[in-house]
C-alpha cells in the first residue's frame, strides 16, 4: 500500500520522530542516563582465603578493574574454612563461582556433582610443605613425619590432596599422622605455636615465613621443577570454577569473566612483584617488599595464556587416586571437569 498526501506526510513525520526518540534513548543509555541504564551485572566469587598468592588473578582483575570495564559488578566473597568450603558454596548456588584448585571438581564428579574450571590462575600447586626450625636434625625427610601433627589449610583441600600423596609416595599411611585444618594465612602461626610440626604453605606467607629463619621446606612446589620432583609431573593448580547451569543460562557473562582473568594473567606476567604490591589493596600485599619477593618467588606458576592444562588435570586425578579420593574403578575424562572455549576466545584463537 502507498500512503500519499498529508496523510503520508503526517506518518512519515511520526516514523522520523519515532527514529529520533531511539537514537536519543540509545545516547542516553552510552552517557549512562536513565535509571538502571547500563547497570553492571552481578556476580559473585567464593574464595577461601582471598589473600593467598594463588587468587592473585582475581583479586587483581578486580582491583585494575577489569571486570568493571567488562560491565561486570563482582564481589568477592572471603570464606572461611579454606577452599572446601568455597567449593561447597559454589555447589550449593550460593556463589557463581569460586577460585579453587581443580582437585574439587574431580572431587566433585565422584560425588555425582558437575564443576567446570574454566580459566587457569596457576599451572602449578604453588606450595610447599614447610617444617618448624624447633625439629631441624629431626625431621630430615617426608617419612620423619608419621606419628605427628599436619598441617593442611582444609581438610579436603588441594593443600590435603597434594600432602596426602607425598606421604603415600613416602611410605607413610594417612593414619599414621594428625591432619589438622590450620588455615591459609594462620598456617605460619600454627607451625611456630607446635600445633602442627609441619604445614602445607603457600605464598606470600611460605615466602615471609622462611625469610624471618622461623622454619626450613622439605617441599618447594613453586616452580616446574620442584613439582615434578615431588609429583612426578606438573600438576594443575588454582583454576575460576563454575557450574555447568551457570554457563547454559549466563554464556556472555562467563566470556567476560574470562576474558577479565586473561588481562589479568597477561598483566601478572608483564609485571614485577613490586609493581603488582602496588595495584593490591593494603590488605592485601601486606608489606610491599615481601609481597614482591613472594611473588618472584611464585612467578613461573602463572601462566601467560591463562589455559588449564590436560595433562596437568589427567596428573591430579592419578594423585587423588593414590590415596583413594577418587576410586580405583571410577574412570574420569580431564576433559569433563575443564572447558577452555571461553579462553580461547578471549585469546583471539
Amino acid at each position: 500500500m502507498v500512503i500519499r498526501g498529508s496523510a503520508g506526510e503526517a506518518a512519515m513525520r511520526m516514523t522520523m520522530g519515532r527514529i529520533v526518540e531511539i537514537v536519543i534513548l540509545v545516547a542516553a543509555l552510552a552517557l549512562g542516563a536513565g535509571p538502571g541504564a547500563w547497570a553492571a551485572e552481578k556476580v559473585t566469587v567464593g574464595i577461601g582465603g582471598v589473600a593467598l598468592m594463588v587468587y592473585l588473578p582475581t583479586a587483581l582483575a578486580k582491583a585494575k578493574g577489569y571486570f568493571a570495564e567488562e560491565g561486570l559488578d563482582v564481589e568477592i566473597l572471603d570464606i572461611k574454612g579454606g577452599g572446601s568450603q568455597a567449593a561447597s558454596a559454589l555447589i550449593g548456588g550460593s556463589v557463581d563461582f569460586s577460585a579453587n584448585a581443580i582437585d574439587h571438581a574431580i572431587k566433585a564428579k565422584t560425588r555425582g556433582k558437575d564443576l567446570v574450571a574454566v580459566h587457569s590462575h596457576v599451572r602449578l600447586p604453588v606450595m610447599g610443605l614447610v617444617v618448624s626450625n624447633k625439629y631441624k636434625g629431626v625431621i630430615k625427610s617426608i617419612a620423619d613425619l608419621k606419628g605427628r601433627p599436619l598441617g593442611v589449610t582444609s581438610p579436603g583441600s588441594q593443600t590435603h590432596m597434594i600432602l596426602g600423596f607425598l606421604l603415600v609416595k613416602n611410605g607413610v599411611k594417612a593414619e599414621e599422622v594428625k591432619i589438622v585444618g590450620a588455615g591459609g594465612s594462620t598456617m605460619p602461626l600454627a607451625v611456630e605455636k607446635d600445633s602442627v610440626h609441619a604445614g602445607m604453605m603457600l605464598d606470600p606467607f611460605f615466602t615471609v615465613f622462611l625469610k624471618q629463619g622461623k622454619g626450613y621446606p622439605l617441599v618447594d612446589m613453586f616452580t616446574t621443577k620442584g613439582t615434578v620432583d615431588a609429583m612426578g609431573g606438573e600438576v594443575q593448580g588454582t583454576t575460576l570454577i563454575t557450574r555447568p547451569d551457570v554457563i547454559e543460562k549466563r554464556p556472555a557473562m562467563v566470556q567476560k569473566m574470562v576474558n577479565a582473568l586473561v588481562r589479568a594473567n597477561k598483566f601478572i606476567v608483564g609485571s614485577s612483584g613490586e609493581e603488582l604490591a602496588k595495584v593490591l589493596p593494603k590488605e592485601l600485599s601486606g608489606d610491599p617488599k615481601l609481597y614482591a619477593e613472594s611473588f618472584e618467588h611464585a612467578r613461573e606458576a602463572f601462566p601467560a595464556d591463562s589455559l588449564v592444562t590436560r595433562d596437568g588435570v589427567a596428573r591430579v586425578i592419578e594423585t587423588m587416586r593414590a590415596f583413594d579420593a577418587v576410586p580405583a574403578g571410577m574412570k574420569i575424562e580431564p576433559e569433563s571437569v575443564f572447558d577452555n572455549r571461553f579462553v580461547m576466545k578471549a585469546l583471539g584463537r
